[in-house]
């Protein structure tokens, strides 16, 4: 009744596309697990909630602004895996917005609009299903894109004010993509101030970018989080990573050079290429017609492209870009529709596009590749409540161990720990435990590979600086109990014991090589 028939219309697409996004990722998020990704941030987002800082009492190397956010949606809707994946569902929704309305500037018809967007919202977090750090900062760089280009298009003061909070987002969900997007957004917005002499816009997107700062380091205060281990866990450790990859360290868990070859380069991301190329084409052609907002649309994708595509070949994860797919058909259309091809063109783009969701869709959503359970026969997942009710509605399957052993297992090892009077810790890749029993297991790492790839390890130049954490973390805690839970032989404790100062252990296996209890003791007896 007060709603234009137009707006209303409008308000109903925005809702079906809401609901489409959350959906698809929530049944995705429900079908099987691959522990260390799966359960990223159930302890650390309950960790907060029981007063335990990242960075500050533990270390995370990446995806702060996830463990917080985590933190919020455990606080609303309770310790349980209903809440991890309101979270993940929830992403998949804002980027599916944000995508709309960029459309919408451009002037896109409504069918085409909702096509990409459905597109990309099945092709986005549903992949991974889970929250995921890399997917929060490609969602947050993709928006601070959007941002930029609609800042450039509207010259809208609050839009440049926003984009430099938007960018410390991405920044603070991982280091990469996010780097490599805020280079190319300050280039993009360097040639604009320079070419248009915009500056009474200028002075607002300074402005955000104190605030947002200012923001950030009063942060740091509130939360009495030392800068310098902020600088040495999120800035010093994760630039070895990368160096360790790109140079070819024996030690890196990936090597950049295995990744440059045909099937990696072209194979893997064709349907990407089969649009990619066209648009390198359209933006060539486009700058002898001197549109400036086309022109910066075109090559600040182009880049941005390129820049996801290198991220995703010095990671050590499972594709998780084709939602790049429709994006970019959706761009290529902008510039078809600008020069007034015909109609059966754009029939050619939808059919790929369509093509490519359906494909990747059962690929990653339905066969679950991203978790590694494409060969892993589904029909024989379980309820993951037998473990605990706070677990309800995940099919619980693994490509480890038969879902009944492995169950087995983890109620053994919770009832354990559960039960277990002195403050203690638990190392291990399932890491929801202390959400489902809701204690403060004093955690030290979100993940525990002994790699140098999610921490320093003895060979490592900053060994210490971890080291001097985690012992921090047990002496003040009065920890007196070390669990490891994880599968056979998968985290040694002989490999562990290291780490910890001048401390002597009265080790005991529990369940087969799955479990161990390990108590600290006077070292003179």
């Amino acid at each position: 009744m007060f709603l234009e028939k137009n707006t209303k219309r409008e308000l109903i697409i925005l809702i079906g596309i809401s609901i489409y996004a959350f959906y698809v990722n929530w049944i995705s998020g429900n079908i099987g697990i691959l522990p260390i990704d799966s359960f990223g941030f159930l302890d650390t987002g309950h960790s907060i909630l029981r007063g335990k800082l990242p960075i500050r009492d533990f270390w995370i190397f990446t995806g702060l602004i996830v463990d917080y956010m985590e933190a919020f949606f455990l606080y609303v809707f309770g310790n349980n895996w209903k809440s991890h994946l309101i979270h993940s569902s929830s992403m998949n929704i804002l980027g599916t917005l944000v995508l709309y309305f960029f459309l919408s500037s451009f002037d896109l018809q409504k069918k085409f609009k909702v096509f990409y967007c459905l597109s990309f919202a099945t092709l986005c977090y549903p992949v991974s299903g889970t929250p995921f750090a890399y997917i929060h900062s490609y969602i947050f760089s993709l928006l601070s894109l959007m941002l930029l280009i609609l800042a450039i298009k509207n010259k809208n003061k609050f839009i440049w004010f926003l984009l430099p909070f938007v960018c410390l987002l991405s920044f603070l969900s991982m280091q990469t993509p996010s780097a490599f997007i805020l280079i190319i957004n300050f280039f993009v917005l360097s040639y604009y101030f320079y070419e248009s002499g915009d500056y009474n816009n200028l002075r607002f997107f300074i402005l955000g970018c104190v605030i947002s700062l200012f923001l950030f380091f009063l942060f740091l205060f509130i939360t009495q989080t030392p800068l310098i281990n902020f600088l040495y866990q999120y800035i010093l450790f994760p630039i070895t990573i990368g160096e360790g990859r790109i140079n070819n360290d024996i030690a890196a868990y990936v090597n950049f050079i295995d990744q440059i070859n045909f099937k990696r380069l072209i194979g893997d991301f064709k349907f990407i290429h089969i649009f990619l190329f066209p648009l390198i084409y359209f933006a060539i052609r486009y700058l002898r017609q001197k549109k400036r907002i086309i022109n910066i649309l075109n090559f600040t994708f182009i880049l941005s492209i390129i820049a996801f595509l290198f991220n995703q070949l010095i990671t050590a994860n499972q594709i998780f870009i084709f939602s790049l797919i429709p994006i970019i058909a959706a761009i290529l259309h902008i510039n078809m529709k600008e020069l007034n091809f015909k109609p059966k063109v754009f029939f050619i783009i939808i059919i790929i596009v369509m093509f490519a969701t359906i494909k990747f869709h059962f690929r990653y959503n339905i066969d679950r590749k991203f978790h590694e359970l494409e060969n892993v026969d589904k029909s024989l997942a379980l309820d993951a409540k037998e473990i605990h009710q706070n677990l309800n509605n995940l099919k619980w399957i693994t490509k480890y161990d038969n879902p009944i052993n492995e169950i087995n297992i983890l109620k053994q090892a919770i009832e354990v720990i559960k039960n277990e009077p002195r403050e203690k810790t638990l190392i291990t890749h399932y890491q929801f435990i202390s959400t489902v029993l809701n204690e403060n297991l004093n955690i030290l790492n979100r993940w525990y590979l002994w790699d140098n790839n999610t921490h320093p390890t003895e060979n490592h130049k900053y060994f210490n600086i971890y080291k001097t954490l985690i012992n921090k973390n047990l002496k003040s805690n009065n920890v007196e109990v070390i669990f490891l839970l994880g599968q056979k032989n998968e985290i040694k404790f002989e490999n562990v014991k290291n780490y910890f100062t001048d401390l002597c252990f009265k080790s005991k296996t529990l369940v087969q090589d799955r479990f161990s209890r390990h108590e600290i003791v006077n070292c003179k007896k």
